[in-house]
């Protein structure tokens, strides 16, 4: 039976067909290789994480034994801003004696312009107060408990948002907007938030607008332009019936008092 299955399949090879190539024959797959990167001893817990043991020491020794006079209360009770309004601060007698110049800078100055300053040395600040003081402007600062206790039940109750312990004041006793604005533009750490104009509180642009006019010449030119409008009349038709109405009643006047005259 062996015999004949090898003669069976000894007949079905061909001897004529090529034989196949040893390419084709031991040819081999690609193995395909996946790498995963991974954290030796395994994964990072964010949540809890593992605390080494003089660290825990560490932390043990540091944690406050003390009660926390803050705890429980919200943002707006810590904020730093927000107490400083909010708290009435008694001033002291030198702290009235300052009160009492500011409100003088405040009363005796046409213009009073409100600075925020960042961080600044003593010699920017020098550099800045030379030319100002050249032109008739002095820059001051003041604690802030001090300039609330000043403006406030005052006509400068507005600038109460404006001041805090980085506001600077620059009072001068001539509106000269120009002026300021040039020389606060050299230093990059002031700038002009508002001020008080005649003793009227404006926003910054409103302040930088009219702190740059001159208010005699604006008034001129008003005169002027109501002259050319109503012509050179314009006093006449603007008091033409009270002065109809006085000549009249002079006129009933004399007319009255000419009979007793002549008895």
């Amino acid at each position: 039976m062996n015999r004949n299955l090898y003669k069976k399949n000894e007949a079905t090879f061909d001897t004529n067909s090529p034989l196949p190539s040893s390419k084709n024959a031991f040819q081999l797959t690609p193995n395909q290789l996946l790498y995963q990167q991974k954290r030796y001893r395994g994964k990072i817990n964010i949540r809890k994480p593992r605390v080494h043991y003089k660290k825990a020491v560490l932390n043990e020794l540091l944690t406050p034994f003390f009660i926390n006079p803050n705890k429980g209360k919200p943002l707006a009770e810590l904020c730093l801003n927000n107490i400083v309004k909010d708290k009435i601060v008694e001033l002291g007698p030198y702290d009235q004696i300052i009160a009492r110049e500011v409100r003088s800078w405040f009363d005796n100055s046409k213009m009073v312009a409100c600075l925020h300053v960042n961080s600044i040395s003593q010699l920017d600040v020098f550099a800045v107060q030379v030319p100002l003081y050249r032109q008739n402007m002095h820059y001051k600062v003041y604690g802030p408990h001090i300039v609330h206790h000043v403006i406030k039940d005052s006509p400068y109750e507005r600038l109460a948002p404006l001041v805090s312990k980085y506001t600077a004041f620059v009072f001068s006793p001539v509106m000269d907007g120009n002026a300021l604005e040039k020389i606060i533009k050299k230093c990059n750490k002031m700038h002009i938030l508002g001020g008080v104009l005649e003793g009227h509180v404006m926003k910054y642009d409103d302040f930088v607008k009219y702190s740059k006019m001159d208010i005699a010449t604006i008034q001129f030119s008003f005169v002027q332009l109501l002259q050319n409008a109503g012509g050179n009349n314009l006093n006449r038709q603007l008091t033409h019936h009270q002065s109809t109405l006085v000549t009249r009643l002079k006129q009933i006047g004399t007319n009255e008092t000419t009979p007793d005259d002549k008895q």
